[in-house]
């Protein structure tokens, strides 16, 4: 399956093929997996422009579940998702001081920002706080896999995930680690990208900077291991 096939209407979200690749895979497994969760009130954290937010709320009926609140650290990111008409707020803020009350939230959702925050410790307890008992935080990050999978040696990889401000790619056993220090419990999580889709994302990532195209396909399925990792953890 093509994964501009994977979006609403097989319609892509971005303008670069390398980015619609990526997405376009993740959004399909979340909903396969969790979209039952998506319900409540719902965070958003690290929100961006509310793109992803609204692949992944939307139903079979051709309507959205409006997310409670957005969040993001970026101005601009902020206005446009205020323009989305996915949040009845969106707030400019940190990850790691959330303004929000004790145990008000439902759901957090944070799609491939946590690997980006340095101090991953001070924004999980935050998430902690803001979940209502038996709440749950669904998150996508690259894993360890993703420098590997490149296939052009370890100091491309450094410099790659040094460039993209990634300073937390692990396996799943440390991001339960990460979890249980934070008072989360993982109740479950896959891998997914595989090393072709990798290098097929990694040619087209150049390619749609040079302002050229390529092909784009691959296949939405769980893995043993793989470039990404996707956790739905729960407040103990």
């Amino acid at each position: 399956m093509s994964p501009a096939s994977l979006f609403n209407k097989g319609e892509s979200f971005v303008k670069d093929q390398a980015t619609n690749l990526w997405r376009g895979i993740e959004v399909s497994l979340l909903k396969q997996n969790w979209e039952k969760l998506f319900k409540g009130k719902i965070l958003d954290l690290g929100c961006g422009e509310g793109e992803i937010a609204k692949q992944v709320f939307f139903n079979k009926g051709e309507s959205f579940v409006k997310a409670e609140w957005g969040l993001d650290n970026d101005k601009k990111m902020v206005k446009k998702a205020e323009k989305s008409g996915v949040y009845k707020q969106v707030i400019f803020g940190d990850a790691g001081k959330i303004e929000l009350k004790d145990e008000v939230v439902d759901l957090v959702f944070s799609n491939s920002v946590l690997e980006h925050i340095k101090e991953i410790d001070k924004v999980l307890k935050e998430v902690k706080r803001v979940l209502k008992p038996g709440g749950w935080l669904i998150a996508t990050m690259p894993s360890d896999k993703l420098g590997e999978y490149l296939g052009w040696g370890g100091w491309y990889a450094w410099w790659f995930n040094r460039k993209y401000h990634h300073y937390h790619l692990y396996n799943l056993n440390k991001w339960e680690e990460l979890l249980r220090k934070a008072g989360l419990k993982l109740e479950k999580s896959y891998y997914y990208l595989d090393k072709q889709t990798i290098q097929q994302w990694h040619k087209l990532l150049w390619l749609n900077k040079l302002g050229l195209k390529g092909r784009v396909d691959g296949e939405a399925k769980e893995l043993s291991t793989g470039a990404a990792v996707a956790i739905l953890g729960q407040k103990i």
